[in-house]
């Protein structure tokens, strides 16, 4: 296997912070192709010294930076632009990236720009026969693809907070690159990001909850989803959904959608109601503590991945446990 350089774009938050989905991704690529790999951090932004020195502590080999006013909010072309200048400085053979709304979007961009491949949504990586390979779930969920991208260079990847865990990392000898905003004038754009707005959502997130009541296609209806809201609010729990739930419109928001293309959660009692178990919904709860799932159909593939089963009407079970709790 020819992998010995890796890059990853430490995206940074609305806060400035670093999104965990960087470290995460930084103990996996250690674990893939260990501790000889040459592996860097690209972050950019504006006025990130502070961030940049703190990465330097993270256990990274090297760090790439730019560092300009035009980068302090997400633009896609600045963004790709400022990314494929490290990329063409450090010559990875490996890019990962988050696939956070923003990395869902660089991700194929830069795919176009380097004309390689792009594995999105990844649940899984390894390594096979001496190949890298990662792992995509196809076919609504129904089974695990492998996808090869064995002769193009980076090969890149996107991968979703919480699916990997991030580990501490003995700290090593870092370099920092400090790359020039040059290239961000040579970009002609006709969009001009005027401003940022960040929403406020009331209710426990699902991804730092302890306790999740999650719904599913299987509850039928808007009433029974309602219905599921208010348990949640009696065990005072997150509120967590899949995707048939919001495209039917019992919820507005996706916030709360748990699967590869949404949230990965790790609380200490997952509770679903209705659920049928794809492996794209899955995949986002296998770090569970405990996983209770209720079906009326004893054969749902969601209970081989429960601790405890119980083959009933969900709503049934809802209705009951209210009663108790109120």
């Amino acid at each position: 296997m020819n992998i010995r350089k890796i890059m990853i774009y430490a995206e940074l938050r609305s806060d400035s912070t670093v999104n965990s989905v960087a470290y995460e991704l930084l103990t996996k690529a250690r674990s893939l192709f260990g501790n000889e790999a040459n592996i860097a951090f690209i972050v950019i932004g504006n006025g990130i010294a502070g961030i940049v020195k703190d990465l330097t502590r993270s256990g990274i080999d090297a760090i790439f930076c730019m560092d300009d006013s035009r980068l302090e909010i997400y633009h896609t072309e600045y963004f790709a632009a400022a990314i494929s200048s490290a990329v063409k400085e450090f010559c990875p053979d490996v890019l990962f990236i988050g696939a956070t709304a923003a990395g869902e979007e660089i991700a194929p961009t830069l795919g176009s720009r380097f004309n390689t491949g792009v594995a999105s949504h990844c649940v899984d990586l390894q390594i096979k026969d001496d190949v890298f390979v990662q792992m995509v779930p196809a076919f609504g969920g129904k089974v695990i693809g492998e996808i090869y991208i064995p002769n193009h260079s980076p090969q890149i990847v996107s991968v979703k907070p919480g699916i990997f865990r991030a580990e501490t990392e003995s700290p090593r000898e870092c370099k920092v690159v400090d790359l020039t905003p040059g290239v961000l004038d040579e970009v002609n754009t006709s969009i001009t990001v005027t401003g940022a707005m960040q929403m406020v959502f009331e209710g426990i997130p699902v991804e730092s909850a302890e306790v999740i009541v999650c719904g599913g296609y299987g509850l039928g209806n808007q009433q029974n989803w309602d219905k599921l809201e208010r348990l949640a609010s009696l065990l005072n729990a997150a509120v967590g959904c899949t995707r048939p739930v919001f495209d039917n419109g019992w919820v507005k928001e996706e916030r709360g959608m748990i699967g590869t293309s949404c949230k990965s959660v790790r609380p200490k009692v997952y509770i679903g109601f209705g659920i049928s178990g794809a492996a794209h919904h899955v995949c986002g709860i296998k770090d569970a503590g405990l996983i209770i799932s209720v079906n009326r159909d004893k054969d749902a593939e969601i209970f081989s991945a429960s601790d405890y089963k119980v083959v009933v009407d969900g709503t049934a079970v809802i209705d009951e446990l209210i009663r108790i709790l109120e």
